[in-house]
């Protein structure tokens, strides 16, 4: 149910005015906000969200991964600019204190914590499930994924990596590439296919949507997919089980891991480049989308090379 009468309005014109000059009254005005956010509309909020958004610069630590997160339902594209720049510097001053406790042979934290890196190290931490929350809802639009570019996504990896391994989705999130040419090389036959992909989050989802172009469209030999192992590696929640189609290898004779990213596959030729070999013994998983919510497509755009003779 909505405020109505525009009172949510008015609560998020209250705070904009704490943010930008009232400090003191900045505390109250944050917990009614946050009060009032509960309660709005989609409608509300979607209306305040790009107001919101644009204070994420001025805000302390603490409000600010709220506020990122109360963009419920909001216009993607004009929103992502401020909260994912704010999720990159939360990861950054987090690091700080990852790496002193790595280099301490630790990996959580403690109250001392506080004294040796300061104040801002550890809340960042503590506010880094709400802003990769955030950057998650936003980065399934492609549109968001574009409007960051190569320095951008690149600057978003590094903060994100240096904050280690359980936030290895967020790290595919912002790796997803879309209308990437792909050019998959069939060493047994020597067959070539000129794929484009989108909105992949991982190697298992493009393994399984290479099976579905190129066995299950008749130009190699083998099992293809189900119909609902290629949708759950599409757009349909939940998962499905996929036999092992292809051992998947780089030009550079590298392994192609099914956990890690299209974004790893160097580039040869202006295209990530995948070399599909014989599986001995294929191994069968459950398949499904490692970013619940993003859209995932590998569209076949030519046969450079037909092995298979047409039937009939």
């Amino acid at each position: 149910m909505g405020f109505g009468g525009g009172r949510f309005a008015r609560v998020v014109g209250e705070f904009e005015a704490a943010v930008r000059g009232d400090a003191a009254a900045l505390p109250l005005a944050f917990d009614v906000l946050l009060a009032a956010s509960r309660q709005a509309s989609d409608a509300e909020l979607r209306a305040a969200a790009p107001r919101l958004a644009a204070l994420l610069p001025r805000l302390g630590q603490g409000p600010d991964s709220t506020v990122a997160g109360v963009e419920r339902g909001a216009d993607a594209a004009g929103c992502a600019p401020p909260v994912l720049e704010r999720v990159r510097v939360a990861f950054e001053e987090a690091a700080v204190l990852v790496e002193g406790w790595a280099a301490e042979g630790r990996d959580e934290p403690s109250l001392a914590d506080y004294d040796t890196y300061g104040y801002g190290p550890v809340v960042a931490w503590r506010a880094l499930p709400r802003f990769e929350a955030a950057a998650l809802v936003l980065l399934r639009y492609p549109a968001v994924r574009r409007a960051l570019g190569g320095a951008g996504r690149a600057a978003h990896l590094a903060a994100v990596a240096r904050c280690g391994a359980r936030f290895r989705r967020l790290g595919h999130a912002f790796a997803v590439l879309d209308d990437e040419p792909v050019l998959a090389v069939h060493r047994p036959t020597g067959a070539r296919f000129a794929l484009r992909a989108s909105g992949l989050g991982d190697n298992f989802q493009l393994h399984t949507l290479l099976a579905h172009a190129l066995i299950g469209g008749g130009h190699l030999p083998g099992q293809a997919p189900s119909r609902t192992a290629v949708a759950c590696c599409r757009d349909r929640d939940g998962a499905a089980p996929f036999t092992e189609a292809f051992a998947l290898g780089a030009a550079d004779g590298s392994r192609v891991r099914n956990r890690d990213r299209l974004a790893d596959v160097p580039v040869a030729g202006g295209a990530r480049l995948i070399v599909l070999d014989e599986v001995p013994r294929p191994r069968t998983w459950q398949v499904r989308r490692l970013l619940p919510g993003t859209a995932g497509e590998l569209v076949l755009e030519g046969v450079l090379d037909r092995v298979l003779p047409p039937e009939g």
